[in-house]
């Protein structure tokens, strides 16, 4: 349910919006489009906590020096299947989306293939990437480290890892990809700076303040820890997410992550890594695309509990949400247009309302 203090704002209004501040900053008028596209389409999905709420501290960051408003990126190793390539500390929305481009036209041969990467940032929503493969005909797998380390090791009093988010998307013969986001906290650590924001408390179960008990206080949670989705299970899950994501590039893991939001003047070196699978170098596409109808109509169609009137695919919501607020306009808190149009005050770039 929406809040009663938002705004809304067009996607053409906020896209128009970021590209100039972006381009005001250095970022070049292409590349800021993609970074923007990317951007704005998790807030058009309804994942707010990866959406233009980032958007500040991106602008900070590259102001500050610890992003390369200008990289050139490159490739460190280049094989048949695989790639490491090396973001040269540019926005992670612009590496993340040549990474996976690079992992998709590798995969076009019919072979399977995966793109390690490293010296990148923050790079926002991982089911980006994961459905650009899904729109290729592709099952895309994307994971990333997180870019701030605020989930201790289950049993552990210090934060050394990350939520560390990871996505795979799945071609279907419907209108959207079966669509998995995770973190592998109980809720993205995104979902709390929002909360903040709004001065919004959360749930007890989200996070701990920094004593280590449970708080509703997002502010508070911001000084603590994220609580891992299914307790060591969780911890385990993330820690392998993380391994993924930085040991195969030699990105950072661990106590050398830096903090996305503290430490903006020096340089991130986030790992990802993208991978496809492409669903002809295994069987027929219009069988596969058969056993998929028929697997979604099995899960769709399943007797629902009392008081539900629907079973949602993953991804669906997003789907659906994504029609409606590029009808309706995308919703923002009242605090973050305001810190938005702060922004944009500084460049001379208004930000239009609906």
């Amino acid at each position: 349910m929406e809040a009663a203090n938002t705004v809304r704002v067009s996607e053409s209004s906020l896209k128009t919006y970021c590209v100039e501040i972006l381009g005001r900053v250095g970022v070049p008028a292409g590349e800021a489009a993609e970074i923007t596209d990317n951007l704005v389409e998790a807030d058009l999905r309804g994942v707010d906590s990866h959406g233009v709420v980032r958007f500040p501290i991106y602008i900070k960051r590259i102001l500050d020096g610890g992003t390369n408003a200008t990289p050139k990126i490159s490739l460190v190793r280049d094989g048949l299947t695989s790639a490491v390539m090396d973001g040269d500390n540019g926005l992670g929305h612009l590496v993340g989306i040549r990474a996976m481009e690079l992992a998709i036209d590798k995969g076009k041969g019919g072979n399977c293939a995966f793109v390690a990467v490293r010296n990148s940032n923050h790079f926002g929503a991982a089911a980006y990437y994961s459905e650009m493969a899904a729109r290729n005909g592709m099952i895309g797998l994307s994971f990333t480290i997180g870019a701030i380390n605020h989930m201790t090791p289950w049993g552990g009093a210090e934060a050394v890892l990350g939520n560390n988010p990871f996505s795979i998307a799945l071609p279907t013969p419907g209108a959207f990809p079966i669509v998995l986001d995770m973190a592998c906290s109980i809720a993205a650590r995104g979902k709390i700076i929002v909360a903040a924001k709004e001065g919004t408390p959360i749930p007890a179960e989200w996070a701990t303040g920094p004593d280590g008990l449970p708080t509703t206080d997002a502010a508070e949670a911001l000084k603590g820890f994220v609580v891992p989705v299914g307790g060591p299970k969780g911890y385990a899950l993330t820690l392998i997410v993380g391994l993924l994501s930085t040991m195969l590039s030699g990105a950072f893991f661990g106590r050398d992550v830096g903090d996305l939001y503290e430490k903006t003047t020096t340089a991130q070196n986030s790992g990802h890594l993208f991978g496809v699978l492409p669903v002809d170098a295994f069987d027929d596409v219009d069988a596969y695309m058969q056993r998929m109808q028929k697997a979604m109509d099995d899960v769709t169609g399943a007797r629902r509990a009392t008081g539900v009137e629907r079973i949602y695919l993953p991804g669906e919501r997003e789907y659906l949400s994504l029609g409606a607020r590029r009808r309706d306009g995308i919703p923002l808190g009242t605090s973050l247009l305001r810190e938005l149009q702060e922004l944009g005050a500084r460049y001379d770039v208004p930000l239009a309302l609906a």
